[in-house]
């Protein structure tokens, strides 16, 4: 499980409808330094709400650090909060933060299980909050929200944000649910287009100088406020939320198609494989200098050596995952990301070649203490930089623990993190070589002991 503590930049204070808050930020997501402006106005702009205020079943869609789905659930007693992200280290920061406000709240692995609780039955002085990794459009495995709401990330794509626009209107919401969102202005067009083909009512719109908040309505039964018609409040009990909220990596299937971008056949050094590109996923036209360069030393790395587990940390689309599987058929290839989406694409490459083909083992970067030790043959590590944190350290510290002896890493970033790495490298790991390439460089090295 990554430590969290050496990652939290600033802890700010926040009040929402009477409650005195407090929440840790981060470098390593959204919105470091302070609250952004538009969680702030999409809090202020549902805070009287009558069918929010009486919701006992709320979706915080991107959740981040949490500060919506922890607002609501400080507010209100009767509310059960999902809070959901595909960066399982805001999924991390969500149920710090929780702790840190007094919220029950339970945390989700990417297999489906729940990892960490103090969810417990009954009644309490504030509401509770259910944390997982999930999409912005995916299938949710609990249908019938009250209310959802988000900060829309502006990354997503209006492919993506087509499709969650679609899914609340067909899946997500109950009848006379509410969607709430906060949009930045730059995208008000996408916005207004849904708004224009959906069914739902529009019945609120904010504009602020950077960003907009619109307040739909799912259509219900005739002639009944929509305030009365929601759920009544109340906490699910424990058992029944964990049996709700299960969905495992491997359920995930017709969703991840509204993410693909493009699908065409990719070189990979002496090999070529076909790729699907991905919506909110880098390289998904051509590769970048940082994968040249790594399966470039990767080449170099392994001539010889009989490599049976690869790991790869970050692997984006999967584009080196590939590689790895044509150039050195592995049995099992570890893909390490906090990044639930790279791993969903990083399975669907792979699943396109033919069998044999290597198994897959995804796994959270939050999760990596469940990788055994002295199981990996040869890792590729692209350097996920965050500002003012050491991570130099834990990494090197991990990349020693979970490989054998005899094994090849390759560390691939700018040439000031790779430098950073080859100064904090301990004895055991051995420098081999230092390939550059316009402002990235891989290092190599060779675990001795």
């Amino acid at each position: 499980m990554t430590e969290t503590k050496g990652l939290v930049n600033k802890t700010v204070d926040f009040q929402y409808k009477g409650k005195r808050l407090a929440f840790e930020l981060s470098h390593a997501l959204f919105s470091s330094f302070a609250i952004d402006a538009g969680t702030r106005l999409l809090l202020k702009e549902t805070a009287h709400d009558p069918v929010i205020g009486k919701a006992s079943l709320i979706l915080d869609a991107g959740c981040g650090a949490g500060i919506i789905g922890i607002s609501l659930a400080a507010a209100n007693p009767g509310v059960l909060v999902v809070m959901q992200d595909r960066d399982t280290l805001a999924c991390e920061f969500s149920l710090n933060n929780c702790r840190k406000n007094g919220i029950p709240a339970a945390l989700y692995s990417l297999d489906g299980t729940i990892r960490e609780s103090d969810i417990e039955s009954g009644m309490s002085a504030s509401g509770r909050a259910i944390i997982r990794p999930g999409l912005l459009a995916e299938d949710d495995p609990i249908s019938g929200y009250d209310a959802v709401l988000s900060n829309v990330p502006a990354k997503a794509g209006p492919k993506i944000l087509a499709a969650f626009f679609d899914a609340c209107e067909k899946s997500l919401l109950r009848p006379c649910g509410r969607l709430a969102f906060v949009i930045v202005n730059s995208l008000i067009d996408v916005a207004e287009s849904w708004c224009l083909a959906t069914s739902m009512q529009l019945i609120g719109r904010t504009t602020a100088k950077s960003h907009t908040v619109f307040i739909l309505e799912k259509s219900g039964p005739t002639g009944i406020p929509a305030e009365t018609a929601a759920s009544t409040p109340g906490l699910l009990p424990a058992a029944e939320v964990v049996r709700a909220v299960q969905k495992p990596f491997d359920s995930y299937s017709g969703e991840i198609d509204a993410y693909i971008r493009s699908t065409a056949w990719r070189p990979l050094g002496r090999y070529a494989a076909e790729v699907d590109g991905f919506w909110g996923l880098a390289e998904f036209d051509t590769a970048s200098y940082s994968t040249d360069i790594a399966i470039e030393a990767l080449e170099s790395a392994t001539s010889g050596l009989l490599v049976r587990e690869f790991l790869v940390a970050e692997p984006g689309i999967g584009l080196a995952a590939l590689w790895a599987a044509k150039a050195l058929g592995p049995s099992g290839i570890v893909a390490i990301s906090r990044n639930l989406l790279s791993l969903l694409a990083t399975s669907r490459n792979l699943a396109k070649l033919e069998e044999p083909r290597p198994r897959l083992f995804p796994c959270a970067a939050t999760e990596i203490d469940r990788i055994p030790g002295a199981s990996i043959d040869c890792a590729l590590w692209f350097c996920d930089e965050v500002p003012e944190y050491n991570y130099m350290t834990p990494t090197l510290s991990f990349l020693q623990r979970v490989t054998k002896k005899g094994a090849a890493i390759v560390v691939v970033g700018s040439t000031v993190a790779v430098s950073r790495f080859e100064r904090a490298r301990p004895k055991g790991l051995q420098r081999v070589s230092v390939k550059k390439r316009k402002g990235f460089s891989a290092l190599t090295l060779a675990k001795i002991d």
